[in-house]
């Protein structure tokens, strides 16, 4: 389970394979997940010697998480299978639930997916007011042409 394929964001899909109402929504997520991993990848750099792959990277997150007091939870979250399963969000909330009682220890860890969520709000707000806008258009457009009786 690699960090990129532990948040399971919805791929993009061919054009004509889009819902016309979220046509573009895959790809502010796929950036906010791109952030996201840029910046793990920045709190946990290769040791001298050691490889950067996606692998190495996911080791050292799990070292780091392990060596404060939510070992249990962060070692049951490597041990997950299927990071979409019903089994391993509740896991994923557990960790983050401990992380917060533990700011001390898992601050930088916190911060960099408080970033991410909040990148995440900014992103939808943009969507949604660009889909509000575009409904609106229709709406207008749809009775141009009507005279009132």
């Amino acid at each position: 389970m690699g960090i990129a394929s532990s948040i399971q964001f919805p791929p993009a899909k061919p054009e004509q394979e889009k819902p016309e109402d979220f046509s573009d929504w895959p790809y502010p997520m796929t950036a906010n997940a791109e952030l996201l991993i840029k910046n793990i990848n920045g709190l946990f750099p290769p040791r001298a010697g050691e490889s950067s792959t996606d692998e190495a990277v996911e080791a050292r997150y799990f070292e780091f998480l392990r060596g404060g007091c939510c070992k249990d939870v962060a070692k049951a979250l490597e041990d997950c299978e299927g990071p979409r399963s019903t089994k391993c969000k509740q896991i994923t909330e557990m960790l983050f639930n401990c992380m917060y009682s533990h700011p001390d220890y898992y601050q930088p860890v916190i911060a960099v997916f408080e970033a991410c969520v909040e990148q995440i709000d900014k992103d939808l707000e943009v969507f949604r007011a660009k889909k509000q806008r575009e409904d609106s258009f229709e709406k207008a457009n749809l009775f141009k042409g009507f005279k009132r009786f």
